[in-house]
């Protein structure tokens, strides 16, 4: 398997993180988003169909670029509703992608229990739905005849929630008899590709939290010399980075393997990389020591993130049980 970026996708990432860089938005209010700048990321970069293909306005991309982009969103955490547009842009069907590729559509989704479908109508609230409260477009699993299928129904009833995570807030959709779109895709395989996105992201915020450790370490002074030069700080710091590597080893192995693979290496790659951004930026908070521990500091919105995404379509110990029970090893109606 290859695992090194061809000068393309090394340009690509050049090109998000820099404009991530210059344009940075961090928070917003459930219900607001910076409308300007998802245009721009839309149509000027051609960020929100970078998957689709080019007969619906998009560039065609392979899953490694789109991963490229969510690393450096996660990186910069970006206060858009890009990871769940990008992810439920992968199942809707063709007649939505002009909307997705030029910032017109924004979609959420909701793969939890709770919904039921009867006679293509959609019936249950959805409950906390990330990025709901501006959404357009919803892709929810829903209880009909065949089992649980997963359908796109238009979002046209949101209660606005307030998160821990202040750059993502969520929503209660209320799906009352609204009309849905059954799609081809599983539920399972909509669940596999959230998880691979969260991996990816998570990643950013790994990595973007150890950068700002490390900096603050080299340039805080302690009797004199950097807090770099302390050796317990520089195992601490060793450990993390051992942390880091493990989670973008599981992740990009995961992105770049066969699609038939990603039913055990999907829910791994967000398990390791999550725990990670989660470790990592723990202790970006303690290492930047009494600065770091002020709610002001940057190293909280990464915490925030990182904890929030640890419990979202599976914390820690589902995403093991789902892991185990589909390598055989767990039998779920035993537990």
């Amino acid at each position: 398997m290859e695992f090194s970026f061809t000068p393309e996708q090394e340009d690509l990432r050049t090109l998000v993180r820099g404009f991530l860089t210059k344009h940075p938005v961090r928070s917003r209010a459930p219900g607001c988003y910076d409308v300007g700048l998802w245009e721009r990321l839309a149509n000027e970069l051609g960020l929100t169909g970078l998957s689709a293909g080019a007969e619906h306005g998009g560039a065609g991309a392979s899953m490694v670029e789109q991963a490229i982009v969510l690393e450096e969103t996660g990186r910069a955490l970006l206060a858009l509703p890009y990871l769940s547009t990008v992810v439920a842009a992968r199942f809707l069907a063709p007649e939505h992608m002009p909307g997705i590729a030029s910032g017109e559509t924004v979609a959420a989704l909701h793969l939890g229990a709770g919904l039921v479908a009867r006679g293509r109508r959609i019936h249950g609230v959805a409950d906390a739905v990330v990025d709901g409260d501006v959404a357009t477009v919803a892709i929810v699993a829903a209880r009909d005849e065949d089992g649980v299928s997963l359908y796109a129904a238009p979002v046209t009833d949101r209660t606005e929630v307030s998160t821990l995570d202040h750059s993502r807030p969520a929503a209660t959709l209320s799906l009352r008899g609204v009309p849905a779109t059954r799609l081809d895709a599983s539920v399972d395989e909509a669940c596999d590709a959230m998880h691979l996105a969260l991996a990816v992201e998570s990643l950013g915020v790994a990595s973007r939290s150890l950068e700002m450790t490390t900096a603050h370490l080299r340039a805080r002074q302690q009797f004199g010399v950097p807090l770099a030069s302390f050796q317990a700080l520089r195992h601490r710091v060793a450990d993390l980075a051992v942390a880091l590597e493990a989670a973008r080893s599981t992740t990009w192995y995961a992105v770049r393997a066969d699609p038939s693979e990603h039913a055990v290496l999907a829910p791994m790659a967000k398990l390791v990389a999550a725990d990670a951004a989660y470790a990592l930026a723990a202790a970006s908070i303690q290492l930047h020591g009494g600065i770091g521990f002020t709610w002001e500091h940057e190293a909280h919105r990464y915490f925030k993130r990182a904890t929030v995404t640890r419990l979202t379509h599976g914390d820690p110990v589902t995403l093991r049980r789902t892991v185990a029970a589909r390598v055989g090893l767990f039998e779920p109606n035993r537990a």
